[in-house]
């Protein structure tokens, strides 16, 4: 097997994984990754369905973004090491990612701003951080 193409179905196999932790449809993702992991080794087995619990923990606590793309690349590594060792599971492993459901949509935030001036008005707007604005015009009373 061409080991670039197996690094990027590790990759493509993580990304998948990690997203799928997070989804209602989690249970049947773990059991196949235990049944490819495993090799039908019961202690192999035993292993990769504790590994892949704790991803769900992480996965399913509030603002765990940081510790999920961690896990996105330990199990890319762990994939790959998987794969280095038992190149005959691509075949499975690719069969899993095509299984996955697909991704749910992620909730995103729209911003609407208006602004109008009238005459020799000016509108200054900012969507985000610090706005500072200093008129060096001559003022009446010859401030300037």
């Amino acid at each position: 097997m061409d080991p670039e193409w197996l690094a990027t179905l590790a990759a493509a196999s993580a990304a998948g994984l990690v997203g799928a932790a997070a989804e209602d449809a989690w249970q049947s993702t773990r059991d196949r990754f235990v049944r490819i992991l495993g090799r039908g080794d019961p202690e192999q087995s035993e292993s990769a369905g504790r590994r892949l619990d704790a991803l769900r923990a992480v996965a399913r606590r509030p603002d765990s973004g940081a510790e999920l793309t961690r896990a996105r690349g330990a199990w890319r590594v762990r994939l790959q090491d998987f794969l280095d060792d038992h190149p005959d599971a691509a075949a499975e492993l690719q069969a899993a990612i095509a299984a996955f459901p697909p991704p749910t949509p992620t909730a995103s935030t729209t911003y609407q701003q208006s602004g109008k001036a009238e005459g020799h008005g000016r509108v200054f707007m900012n969507q985000h951080g610090d706005l500072t604005v200093r008129d060096t015009r001559d003022t009446p009373g010859g401030r300037g």
